[in-house]
């Protein structure tokens, strides 16, 4: 099913051919809405009655998504330069916002670069008080961090040259939080969606992510149901929400619907678990597919050798698995539907992240994702 822009935020109040036919092996309730439905809107976070009154003259921010216009030209001056990047003259101008989170989750900040206008620089920065040394994270153009319940600051400031030039300008920013109870609004189980949000807090402070796309597969449901999310961070939705294929040989005895087998082996036929970077688009053997890149040694850091790459696959088509029962099984690669393939794999390639979840007592011990290491 296609569910694009369920909206993960919007309550917030204040994957080289791998298939058998060819190629190599190479704090809410734990409910979510019916198929295709609304987010539940009827119990949202309160505001926090202790947080401070928005000062005037400062923009405050408890809504999310929170998509706005600006412009640093004119603006104050006070901030010259940032905690996480003291050698980088941010002396022009800047925007405040201040971000008020009614829970722990995770703030993806965006300035988006298309609209950024010829000869704008501006750079955006998050803080944990209204103070430069206090910087949580800063980038051209996004920032983030998992973050708990309180009080943030957004600064969108203006880069300044050698010269003493000031970059200042128009630009188009969007603030979007990704809560746990978003996740489980949405279908995924409590314990995959506590720790897709951590490990994408760890990913994103390790700098593996270029962008707010991300996929969650829960291979622990069965191939006959929708298993993977595909989410944007920034703007708190769910763009799809998918069939996704396993491998033959993770396929379970019992019922090769059900995954219960994972490796990182090549010429295993199986799955891999563990966080995923998408990486570059290319047409092979089934068509236009993207390749994936293996963020945990021991675990999936061989896929890309082992050609396991998000490809189409009629297989996973919503009227395959009704005639079936279940997706078309691969050899190991995560194929969608044939018809959204393309879609999907533009929208996370080149530094988009994807997770396959399995309770799987090893991995979860020893990722430096979701245990630790």
């Amino acid at each position: 099913m296609d569910a694009r822009f369920l909206g993960l935020g919007l309550v917030a109040s204040l994957v080289w051919a791998c298939s058998p036919t060819g190629g190599s092996d190479a704090d809410a309730d734990d409910t979510g809405p019916a198929e295709g439905g609304a987010l539940d809107t009827a119990a949202p976070d309160a505001t926090d009655p202790t947080a401070p009154a928005c000062p005037s003259g400062l923009t405050c921010v408890d809504t999310f998504p929170y998509v706005t216009s600006g412009l640093t030209t004119g603006a104050t001056s006070s901030f010259d330069a940032y905690g996480c990047a003291p050698t980088i003259d941010e002396s022009g101008p800047e925007v405040v916002y201040r971000v008020d989170l009614p829970a722990r989750g995770f703030l993806a900040v965006e300035l988006a670069p298309d609209l950024q206008p010829e000869g704008v620089d501006v750079d955006v920065h998050l803080l944990e008080a209204l103070d430069p040394e206090r910087c949580i994270d800063r980038g051209h153009h996004r920032a983030g961090a998992l973050l708990e319940k309180g009080t943030y600051y957004v600064v969108v400031d203006s880069w300044t040259d050698e010269e003493g030039t000031s970059f200042d300008g128009a630009f188009e920013l969007t603030i979007g939080l990704t809560r746990l109870r978003d996740l489980l609004a949405v279908g995924i189980a409590r314990t995959v969606a506590e720790d897709a949000l951590q490990a994408y807090g760890v990913a994103w402070e390790r700098g593996d992510p270029a962008h707010f796309a991300y996929a969650i597969t829960d291979f622990s449901m069965h191939a006959g149901l929708e298993r993977q999310w595909v989410l944007d961070m920034a703007q708190g939705s769910v763009e799809w929400n998918l069939y996704v294929a396993h491998g033959d040989n993770s396929a379970s005895s019992s019922d090769p619907g059900m995954a219960d087998s994972f490796s990182n082996t090549n010429n295993s036929h199986q799955s891999s678990l563990g966080m995923m970077a998408a990486s570059e688009t290319y047409t092979g053997t089934y068509g236009y597919s993207m390749r994936l890149d293996g963020l945990e040694p021991g675990y999936n850091d061989n896929v890309r050798d082992r050609a396991i790459v998000l490809h189409p696959w009629s297989g996973s088509r919503d009227t395959y698995v009704q005639a079936e029962g279940e997706c078309d099984e691969t050899w190991g690669c995560p194929a969608l539907d044939d018809r959204l393939n393309e879609e999907v794999a533009d929208f996370l390639a080149e530094g988009g992240l994807m997770i396959f979840h399995y309770p799987d007592p090893g991995w979860l011990e020893g990722s430096e994702y979701v245990g630790g290491g």
